[in-house]
């Protein structure tokens, strides 16, 4: 379907897709997704004259189970990868971990990135002083997921019943469980909020220098609007918000909004560096 690739970066072996020609594209998945909550959208992005690369990330879809998980590696292994690809630099897009990747890859790695669009997730430092009470209850789940042991016993209970629940339509909930019922891979998948935990209740991420867009879905169970329009404290360039009649997975669920929005938002950030 797509141009698939295997490369060794810091020791992990990534699989990632390599499509089309142009400017790069970084896409950035989150839990418990692969590089498949993409595959949607990246026809028409390549279309529209740009190259997309997008990884499955540490221990998710076919890419290695490690023994870290914390954003500051995943996010080394970004620059590098890239680098092995002959990309200097990139727009960034990012959803739900990937969208907490992409916000530290634009504060930390500036040169890196020409653009950023954050779905659902927005700065860290926003995430409870922008969410306040109400987005701790709807982050309340995450006291399950960074729990060993239990947590994995309940969401594989009854065949993965709960993803099924979680999924928004059948093709997430397929891909979803193909993914996360191979052995050791749920927990690699959970891993992510458990070596990282410290850095969602108490981040002091760098604010970003370059244009952003953050996209939510207004019924989004587990965010807020609030956190994500608290972005713009964090964004020393332009800000652009949108609220999308959606729930948490809109790469996949509603592919042509959140392409259209992007394609437009890129255009203009393309024309801010000629």
């Amino acid at each position: 379907m797509f141009h698939v690739k295997q490369l060794t970066v810091n020791d992990v072996n990534y699989e990632i897709v390599d499509e089309g020609q142009g400017m790069p594209l970084l896409l950035l998945h989150g839990f418990p997704d692969s590089k498949k909550l993409w595959y949607q959208m990246i026809p028409e992005l390549t279309e529209q004259g740009y190259r997309v690369i997008a990884p499955d990330l540490r221990g998710y879809g076919n890419t290695d189970m490690t023994v870290s998980y914390k954003i500051e590696d995943s996010a080394r292994d970004m620059f590098d990868l890239l680098a092995y690809l002959d990309i200097t630099n990139a727009h960034v897009i990012g959803h739900d971990w990937g969208a907490f990747l992409g916000w530290y890859l634009a504060a930390q790695y500036p040169t890196l990135v020409d653009s950023y669009v954050a779905l659902s997730v927005g700065h860290p430092n926003g995430y409870l002083r922008g969410g306040g009470a109400r987005q701790m209850m709807k982050g309340s789940y995450i006291g399950l997921f960074v729990t060993p042991g239990i947590s994995e016993k309940l969401i594989s209970a009854g065949d993965f019943r709960i993803l099924g629940e979680m999924a928004e339509n059948e093709r997430l909930r397929q891909n979803w469980y193909m993914d996360l019922a191979r052995p050791g891979r749920l927990t690699s998948g959970l891993n992510w909020y458990r070596h990282n935990i410290s850095a969602i209740l108490g981040s002091k991420l760098d604010s970003v220098m370059v244009p952003v867009m953050g996209i939510i879905g207004k019924q989004d169970p587990a965010l807020t609007t609030a956190q994500m329009k608290a972005s713009e404290r964090y964004v020393y360039s332009s800000f652009d918000y949108h609220e999308i009649d959606a729930g948490h997975w809109m790469p996949e669920t509603h592919p042509e909004v959140i392409t259209k929005l992007i394609l437009d938002f890129l255009s203009l950030a393309d024309l801010k560096k000629v």
